[in-house]
């Protein structure tokens, strides 16, 4: 297989992620949680922002004062909210019910697979199978402690 030259700069990239993530799992975990902390402030800057702008044109529009605009700016906000959490509702049951029969007949795939695998082992390969999984699972016990 020959790859191009995209290929080769992907799998370059990936390879220096995963060597920066074994030698620094500190820093590149500090700098995720710096990203998603930047993340939520950019946010929290954007409602304000759409808070303030809301609470300047309900003022100039209807001519109203501080508690009337607050309230008048809280339900537009909550109509705002309210829209896609509509269409969530309307939406992840179907999604959630199409996500249970594609997992189940993966299951079954996978189940099936499996069975017919162990059935083509010789006994030899199958104590090999079964020697291994346990020394596996043996070994990853001190990983956890």
């Amino acid at each position: 297989m020959i790859l191009t030259t995209h290929q080769k700069i992907t799998f370059g990239l990936v390879l220096i992620g995963i060597v920066i993530f074994v030698t620094m799992p500190d820093v590149v975990i500090g700098l995720l949680i710096e990203l998603v902390h930047l993340f939520v402030e950019v946010l929290f800057i954007s409602f304000e922002w759409l808070e303030s702008l809301l609470d300047h044109v309900v003022e100039h529009l209807l001519h109203t004062e501080l508690h009337e605009t607050q309230t008048i700016v809280f339900y537009i906000l909550m109509g705002i909210v309210a829209l896609p959490l509509y269409y969530l509702w309307r939406v992840l049951p179907g999604f959630f019910s199409r996500t249970k029969e594609n997992v189940q007949v993966i299951w079954a795939q996978y189940k099936n697979q499996i069975g017919l695998y162990w059935q083509d082992l010789s006994l030899i390969d199958k104590i090999k199978v079964v020697v291994i999984t346990v020394g596996a699972f043996y070994l990853a016990s001190f990983l956890v402690m």
